[in-house]
């Protein structure tokens, strides 16, 4: 099994990053957008295909059939199922979603509960019971609410009209089997969704963090770094890059063990977690080397930053091999989509500048110069 996972969490990897929806609304509701589009466009065909039916067993049709059943229902489902492509009218969809089963069982109710047809076109509204839990796409409470207001409608139009007793227990009945069986369907289906959601994130988090440090791995920082460079952009304001190496940390793992390197990687994490600001982002990029991207910071404000965090990790006491010291390189963007790679690159040069001047020290490269 662990192997499976692996796999599928390298493929994770090796995929482009793109920014997936972090609440369950959000959600569900993507997860939910293909099954809502094709049960409209299904819908409005079958309420199309009743139309001609019903037009051929009811004698006295007549032009108001027409335009509810022909036109306003399959408008109606038609409109949602346009409403799926056009995410700033999401809202609007879900509200037609929620009141569509609700007009189509009341114009079932007014057009047939006194024709004498009633028998015939009764399975409509279980139907559409059935259809607004199970079938719609709706959350839970959003399909309880509307199947609620249905079944309103449709119990005091019965209760109010004369039909024969038989059928009319039998239709209490089927009322109740189609709204419990529906109900019952939605629930295990949300719950299911629910779970999914929260393997969904597990598995984010797994692909977007170092799973010894916790802080953001490669793929994720280059992502980041595209969203703050595009504001950036945007803003006319500045990005600056900080690479770091724990000095001599080859020492700690072959005089002390793995297990030891291991905790002094998690502290030097946290170290930098809780010296930086909350718009900064941290990742570890393997071994003991670490970067930290500082939007809306110049180099000058960065080297600040840098200078503050290694005077913190010279002073800290790490569990059995005591103080410990860091190489860090320093660098600013120096023009629009600048990417990380080449960020990365004079980064680089400023660490292997700290390392030749003796290490524990912080070293700046802008415009491929190198200053103290």
């Amino acid at each position: 099994m662990s192997v499976s996972i692996n796999s599928i969490l390298d493929r994770v990897r090796r995929e482009p990053p793109i920014q997936l929806p972090t609440d369950f609304n959000t959600w569900y509701l993507y997860a939910k957008l293909p099954q809502i589009r094709y049960t409209a466009l299904v819908t409005t065909l079958l309420y199309l295909i009743y139309s001609v039916v019903e037009y051929q067993i009811v004698a006295d049709y007549h032009i108001e059939r027409f335009w509810l059943h022909a036109v306003l229902v399959p408008i109606t489902m038609a409109t949602v199922g346009i409403l799926t492509h056009m995410p700033k009218h999401h809202r609007a969809m879900l509200m037609l979603l929620l009141l569509a089963p609700i007009a189509a069982n009341a114009v079932n109710v007014y057009l047939n509960l006194d024709s004498g047809h009633f028998s015939y076109f009764s399975p409509e509204l279980y139907l559409s019971i059935m259809w607004t839990f199970a079938i719609s796409g709706l959350r839970l409470r959003h399909a309880l609410l509307s199947a609620l207001i249905s079944c309103g409608i449709i119990l005091l139009a019965s209760f109010s009209a004369k039909l024969p007793t038989d059928f009319f227990w039998l239709h209490l009945m089927w009322l109740f089997s189609a709204f419990s069986f529906g109900f019952v369907s939605a629930l295990v289906l949300e719950k299911v969704h629910h779970t999914l959601y929260e393997k969904h994130m597990e598995l984010a988090a797994l692909a977007s963090h170092d799973p010894l440090t916790q802080l953001w791995n490669r793929e994720k920082m280059a992502m980041l770094f595209n969203d703050e460079n595009q504001r950036a952009i945007e803003q006319d304001s500045s990005i600056s890059l900080i690479m770091l190496d724990i000095d001599h940390f080859k020492v700690v793992n072959d005089v002390h063990g793995h297990e030891t390197g291991d905790i002094v990687l998690q502290h030097f994490a946290d170290i930098l977690q809780h010296n930086v600001r909350k718009q900064d982002h941290i990742g570890r990029f393997g071994g003991e080397e670490f970067v930290i991207i500082l939007p809306h910071t110049t180099g000058a404000e960065a080297l600040q930053v840098a200078q503050k965090l290694q005077q913190r990790i010279s002073q800290y006491q790490f569990p059995t091999v005591g103080r410990k010291t860091a190489s860090i390189g320093v660098t600013e963007a120096r023009y629009a989509h600048e990417p990380l790679s080449q960020l990365m690159r004079r980064a680089d040069v400023a660490l292997y500048q700290a390392k030749e001047s003796g290490r524990n020290c912080v070293m700046f490269v802008a415009k491929e110069l190198a200053s103290a």
